[in-house]
Formats: C-alpha cells, sequence, structure tokens
C-alpha cells in the first residue's frame, strides 16, 4: 500500500512552484547598454562643455579687460612725457627736422625702447574730420631697411574708431578687438595729451601687435583644452562603467529568463505526470 504523504508531495512541490514562478516573473523591459553608455556619455560631454565654455569666455573677458587695462597704465605714464606745449606748436611739415621736434620725439623713441612689446608709440591730433599724426617713436631705418616712419601731420587715412572717439571726446579708449591697418593687426590704447588747461589737444596712442596679445590670451586656451581633453576622459569612463554595469544587468537578466523558463518547463512536466490537475 503507497505511503499517502508520499501521493502529496507532487502537489504540493507544484503549487509551491506555481507561487514562486508567478511572484518572480521577468518584467518586460528592455536593457541597451551601448545606447545607454552613449547618452551618459554624452550628457556629461555636453554638461561639461557648456559649463567650461562659459568658464571660458569669462576668463577672456577678464584677461582682455585686464590687457585693455595695462595699455592704459602704460599709456598714461608715457604721456607725461609729452611737453603738450611744445607739442601744440608742431603744426607744419617743415618743423619736423627742427631740434625741438627731434628731442620731444627722441623722448618717446627711448621710452619704446624700455619696454619691447611697445609695437608703435606716437601722438596725434585732430584736424576737422582728418587724424594727423605728429610724433613717432619708429626707429630710422638701417641702410637696407625700408622707412616706415610717418612724417610730421600725415593723414592717418584709417584710424581706428577708438582713436577717433578718444579724439573727439577726450577721454581714454582702447581697442575692444583687435583692428588691420596699412601697419599690420594691433590692440591699443589712446589717452588724452592735455594743456595747463585740462584741455585734451591730441592723443598719445600705444599699439600692442596682435601676436603678443594672443599669446596673453593663450594660456585662458590652453587650460580650456585641457579641461576639455580632461573631460572626454571622465564621460568614457562613466560611459564605459554605466555600460559594463548594464550589460552585466543584461547579463543576469537573460540568466533569470533562462531559469524562469526551466521552471516553466518543470511546471510543465509536473502538470503531465499529475494528469492536467491544477496546483493544489
Amino acid at each position: 500500500m503507497a505511503d499517502p504523504s508520499n501521493r502529496a508531495a507532487p502537489a504540493l512541490d507544484r503549487a509551491e512552484l506555481a507561487s514562486l514562478l508567478a511572484k518572480h516573473a521577468p518584467g518586460r523591459y528592455r536593457i541597451r547598454p551601448l545606447l545607454e553608455a552613449v547618452v551618459v556619455f554624452v550628457a556629461v560631454m555636453a554638461a561639461t562643455f557648456i559649463t567650461v565654455s562659459f568658464i571660458h569666455l569669462r576668463a577672456l573677458d577678464a584677461q582682455k579687460q585686464e590687457i585693455r587695462q595695462g595699455l592704459l597704465r602704460t599709456a598714461n605714464v608715457l604721456s607725461t612725457l609729452v611737453d603738450v606745449e611744445k607739442h601744440r606748436g608742431f603744426n607744419a611739415p617743415d618743423l619736423e627736422s627742427t631740434a625741438g621736434f627731434i628731442a620731444a620725439e627722441q623722448q618717446l623713441i627711448r621710452a619704446k625702447q624700455a619696454d619691447p612689446q611697445i609695437a608703435f608709440l606716437y601722438t596725434a591730433v585732430l584736424d576737422g574730420d582728418t587724424v594727423r599724426f605728429v610724433l613717432d617713436a619708429t626707429l630710422p631705418p638701417l641702410a637696407d631697411e625700408e622707412d616706415t616712419r610717418v612724417a610730421l601731420l600725415s593723414a592717418y587715412d584709417n584710424p581706428p574708431a577708438e582713436m577717433v572717439e578718444a579724439l573727439r571726446t577726450g577721454e581714454t579708449r582702447a581697442s575692444a578687438e583687435p583692428y588691420t591697418d596699412e601697419w599690420g593687426t594691433f590692440v591699443s590704447a589712446y589717452v588724452p595729451l592735455r594743456d595747463a588747461n585740462g584741455t585734451a589737444i591730441g592723443v598719445l596712442g600705444l599699439d600692442l601687435e596682435v601676436s603678443d596679445y594672443l599669446a596673453r590670451l593663450e594660456p585662458i586656451g590652453r587650460a580650456t583644452r585641457r579641461a576639455l581633453v580632461t573631460a572626454f576622459f571622465i564621460a568614457f569612463l562613466m560611459g564605459s562603467t554605466v555600460w559594463f554595469l548594464r550589460r552585466f544587468i543584461l547579463v543576469l537578466h537573460h540568466r533569470r529568463n533562462a531559469l524562469f523558463e526551466d521552471l516553466q518547463g518543470v511546471q510543465a512536466r509536473l502538470d503531465d505526470d499529475a494528469g492536467g490537475r491544477p496546483p493544489a
């Protein structure tokens, strides 16, 4: 005679198995490790790029402002070397060979030689709507060099807007951005030359070559490039981590599904052995 407990065991196993299958049925969701990793990488890079770009622009503006202020400070100091009353008297081209004019120009030449970053140093006046050069601190050329000096009261055909504004208003001005004329590309500062009554009779101009200007900005660009390269590797590392973890979860998910299918197979066989009766 068969043991009743042995006959109840299969029904109990079927009931427990059915409960486990119902409780641990895998959810219907898709895992895409590569797509998710790419999304994380792009998101991190985009956030970093926006942040670094903002900092870069702010630092660039601050450095440009510092360069302009530095040029204005230097020009203000050098303007004290100009005897304004004598400068007012340099009002005819034939005065260029006089001792007073040569001495005034030599004063600026020595000042320019003391600072090799000064590309050009000069004074100018406004004659109606025409800007005219007065003193020019350019050294006389050697025998085989071209003479780039400007003659007394030579017209400046295309003066920068900041220069004209400084001459018209009698206020200090500096280039907002580099400009190009027949002598090259520069950033410049202009400070008024005032007589004893405080009246502006002209300006002193100081030019910085664009290569020197860009060289002062280069550290900011270099730091920005380094920050972006670092951000790239961080974003790549984060994307790789996401890919690895999600890939690992995907493998576990596949194994869980395979185990669930195996258990479903076991349940089917138990049902067949029990003659298709539902679990107790």
